[in-house]
């Protein structure tokens, strides 16, 4: 092992995370700064196996650790937790919306933080998105507490679409029963 350890360990996790030792990243993430920043480049991955279960780890160091990650938040990595959870890959699309549930619900702060570009996004998967899509981002508005999009929500209360969302009691959900219970964290 060298005596300083320089440059990314981008290649090392990946290796980890191709070997299934998921959990040494977590222990490993929580510790060294350079571990944490190669779960983020792997987002960019080719193989959505990596990206998928870079997000798992990421989560999972949330969870534990909530300090150590938190400043690994910034504007583009808000941005590409979005766009990954439109992915067609659905262990990325899953692990995605997982971890921006929770950074909503833990880390209400950093979402704060990033309110108009969580907005933004909103509003454009509210018109724009499939069914899942738009259910996964009303739990968020609900979660968030975006009242200014009551309006949008309340537009898809009466939709018997079903979505199947990674979340306990979000599978074969009526949008319309997701958007009443959004609009009931909304009041």
């Amino acid at each position: 092992m060298p005596f300083l350890s320089f440059g990314s360990k981008k290649g090392k996790v990946r290796k980890m995370l191709e070997s299934d030792q998921i959990g040494q990243v977590v222990e490993e993430a929580a510790k060294d700064k350079k571990i944490r920043e190669a779960l983020f480049e792997l987002l960019q991955d080719s193989n959505p196996g990596i990206v998928g279960d870079a997000l798992l780890t990421i989560t999972m160091v949330m969870e534990n650790n909530p300090d150590v990650i938190r400043p690994h938040f910034t504007e583009e990595t808000v941005k590409k937790l979005l766009s990954l959870s439109e992915s067609r890959n659905p262990y990325v699309r899953e692990n995605s919306m997982v971890l921006l549930y929770r950074l909503a619900k833990d880390m209400p702060e950093v979402a704060r933080k990033y309110w108009p570009l969580f907005k933004s996004e909103a509003e454009r998967v509210l018109k724009e998105g499939d069914a899942n899509q738009k259910g996964f981002m009303m739990v968020l508005i609900g979660e968030l507490g975006m009242k200014e999009l009551g309006g949008l929500v309340e537009d898809f209360v009466n939709v018997e679409d079903k979505v199947i969302l990674p979340f306990e009691g979000k599978k074969w959900v009526k949008l319309g029963d997701i958007a009443r219970e959004t609009l009931e964290k909304l009041v």
